[in-house]
């Protein structure tokens, strides 16, 4: 999939803005090409190929359809503006790239596997990345086809577009931080649907559908045989953290009795509000905004 290769987001937000403003013109992927990497463009050679990866990536996420002819069309309705173009990626990438492992069979389950270790950052420098790798494709279950493994060039590609899609960011010493708040933000109206306050079992479990590379989700259990103790209802540190910062926003309400046996935050630190945070777990969650 794009996602192995050099492929940048802001690049692929070009070609649908580009798309779009063309779409009364015929617009072919040499067309597009032309426009895109025009001779004379500094440091444009014949092996210049961004313009083709970016429009492979557009089409893999079906965000771009090629019609009769060769000609391009964006696969998705705009009005007044919407979706921009970072929408309608973030909404491709939650259901092609997130939602199922189908097309991309490592994007969901890597960010599985990094969020179930006890020090989930990812380190700079090439070792790291190549024993992270490694590890990751020894600790594929056996049901997994494993053609086409992980390797540390893709890794580094993969962590570019966690950070686009909202599952973490980069520290200032170039280490990955994984933090899901605002792909939890977007999966909210999936996971309450028609309700307003949901208690902790169906509330993750809610999210395990919405979000399948976090816990419980079926491309986090793919990742978790010895690796996570799913009976002990403890949040990966992610989630917690992600939880907490989405209540610290206003965005949902979680409710932490004293004597509370919900789900454990305590691994994304420990916060006390009295009357509401009276633990480190919750037995429910409230949402108090719609997207």
């Amino acid at each position: 999939m794009f996602i192995d290769k050099p492929t940048v987001p802001v690049q692929l937000e070009v070609v649908l803005d580009l798309l779009y403003a063309i779409r009364q013109k015929s617009a072919t992927a040499e067309s597009v090409r032309a426009l895109l990497q025009p001779q004379g463009l500094p440091g444009l050679t014949n092996k210049s190929n961004q313009a083709h990866l970016h429009l492979n990536a557009a089409k893999e996420l079906g965000l771009v359809a090629e019609e009769d002819e060769g000609n391009l069309r964006l696969n998705y309705a705009v009005r007044n503006d919407r979706p921009t173009p970072r929408e309608a990626i973030l909404d491709a990438f939650d259901r092609v790239a997130l939602g199922s492992p189908d097309v991309e069979p490592w994007f969901g389950r890597l960010y599985s596997y990094v969020i179930m270790q006890l020090n989930d950052c990812v380190p700079t420098g090439e070792p790291v990345r190549v024993q992270l790798a490694s590890d990751f494709n020894a600790g594929l279950a056996d049901h997994i086809e494993k053609r086409n493994p992980l390797n540390s060039t893709k890794l580094t590609h993969y962590l570019r577009w966690y950070v686009y899609v909202g599952l973490g960011w980069f520290d200032p010493m170039g280490r990955f931080i994984p933090d899901p708040t605002e792909r939890l933000r977007r999966a909210l109206p999936n996971i309450f649907s028609d309700q307003r306050r949901l208690d902790a079992a169906p509330f993750m479990s809610a999210l395990a559908v919405a979000c399948p590379e976090l816990d419980g989700g079926s491309l986090f259990m793919d990742m978790s045989s010895g690796r996570y103790d799913f009976a002990a209802r403890s949040c990966s540190r992610a989630l917690a953290v992600g939880l907490r910062n989405l209540h610290e926003d206003g965005v949902i309400r979680l409710e932490c009795p004293k004597d509370s046996m919900g789900w454990g935050l305590e691994r994304g630190g420990s916060v006390r509000v009295p009357g509401l945070l009276d633990s480190d777990r919750f037995d429910r969650v409230s949402l108090l905004q719609r997207n």
